[in-house]
């Protein structure tokens, strides 16, 4: 039997990443890069890349999917199926972490917040709320502020939230958050306590 492989698109309003997966959803690649509003051209290269880098599983892609702000307009010139943002993130966290109430996804240029609730004849049902308004709580504002904490992005994955060291940071504007974030390094409080604080400060939101 011949081995398939699935390849995930996501077009971001800032990024384009992509994770090409076997049938067992192993990942064999990923690739993760910001497209300086050039989606296509980006998306064309990062796959030219993985033709290179991985011939033979690329040449046995079965299925492509593809979400984000600026997938619907890709979509069909790469025969890729178009799937909703919250649509892919439900999916995602049904499948790796069933047990989960909540999730907050963070984009480029807005928020998400989705919640799963069980109903009493056991079935999920989800309800999500947006931030598209305004830039606090965004992508954009964190990567900021991890940029003014002097950390990389790579490091603020590996953070364990931590509630007994929270900051005031003001979630309602990013301006204000930023400048709050600047006030708390001057003053030396620790990078992983200001990225808590950030986060907390952006869910309570």
């Amino acid at each position: 039997m011949t081995e398939k492989y699935a390849l995930g698109i996501d077009i971001g309003s800032t990024t384009v990443k992509y994770v090409l997966c076997d049938e067992d959803f192993n990942i064999i690649a990923k690739e993760y890069t910001a497209h300086d509003t050039k989606q296509a051209e980006t998306l064309l290269r990062l796959l030219e890349t993985l033709a290179t880098t991985h011939p033979e599983a690329y040449n046995k892609i079965d299925k492509v999917y593809i979400t984000g702000s600026g997938a619907s307009r890709i979509a069909p010139t790469i025969n890729a199926r178009f799937v909703q943002e919250v649509n892919a993130v439900v999916l995602a966290v049904e499948y790796y972490h069933p047990d989960v109430n909540a999730v907050v996804e963070l984009g480029g240029q807005d928020a998400k917040i989705i919640h799963f609730k069980e109903g009493e004849d056991g079935k999920k049902t989800v309800s999500t709320s947006m931030n598209d308004k305004c830039a606090s709580g965004t992508g954009a504002t964190i990567e900021k502020c991890t940029m003014k904490v002097g950390m990389e992005s790579s490091d603020v994955q590996k953070l364990t939230f931590e509630t007994d060291k929270l900051h005031h940071v003001a979630a309602k504007c990013g301006v204000f958050a930023e400048t709050d974030i600047v006030n708390l390094v001057k003053t030396s409080v620790p990078s992983n306590e200001i990225m808590n604080s950030l986060a907390d400060a952006i869910v309570m939101q």
